[in-house]
């Protein structure tokens, strides 16, 4: 069953799953979950900004999320069982879903771009390195934290998305947020849908 669980809960178990197999007290993880009320989740570096709901900091760089409406995934693994670099790391997994959403007949982009083009507190402005998107719009967010051993990537696939309830918490204008999000429904996939994605793919 997919778990259902407080932005800080589920920050706090994909920290402590890269801890525990960076230190040796664990071992490789991954995760599918979803969140218990709309939560902003913030890049580990980035800074915080008040909100009108919840605000929780990843462990993970990247620009600030809203979650929700969305299937979150994580993954602890070792480095060297992935790739070496982040790069690699990257593509390894987009392949993966890429040829997952292939599978039921959705056709993707993985970008390549491995900066941010711009300046923007939010993920969803400009698609970067590994992660997957549709027609120029963002299907799958992803963001990493990579230690001397083991790394931790999370991603994220809205279901649907409250187009106006998300612009009144973000501030962000509606037709700014349909311009750079695609939603699993808007592709007519389901949630079944989405979850064997993530099945296959991870």
């Amino acid at each position: 069953m997919i778990e259902v669980r407080t932005g800080f809960e589920n920050m706090s178990i994909d920290g402590n799953n890269l801890l525990a197999l960076e230190e040796g007290r664990g071992k490789p993880a991954k995760r599918i979950y979803m969140w218990s009320e709309p939560t902003i989740s913030i890049g580990y570096s980035q800074e915080p900004r008040e909100f009108s709901v919840p605000v929780v900091r990843r462990p993970t760089g990247g620009g600030a999320l809203l979650h929700g409406w969305d299937i979150s995934f994580s993954i602890v693994d070792y480095k060297n069982a992935w790739g070496k670099s982040f790069s690699e790391i990257y593509r390894k997994l987009s392949q993966r879903l890429a040829d997952a959403f292939g599978s039921i007949g959705v056709s993707v982009e993985i970008c390549k771009n491995k900066g941010v083009q711009g300046d923007s507190y939010y993920c969803f402005f400009f698609p970067s390195l590994g992660e997957l998107t549709v027609n120029g719009r963002k299907l799958v967010a992803c963001a990493m934290r990579t230690l001397k051993r083991a790394f931790l990537l999370h991603g994220s696939i809205f279901l649907d998305l409250d187009y106006t309830v998300a612009s009144q918490i973000i501030g962000v204008p509606e037709d700014e947020l349909r311009r750079r999000i695609v939603c699993a429904q808007d592709l007519g996939l389901s949630k079944e849908d989405v979850l064997q994605v993530l099945s296959q793919g991870l």
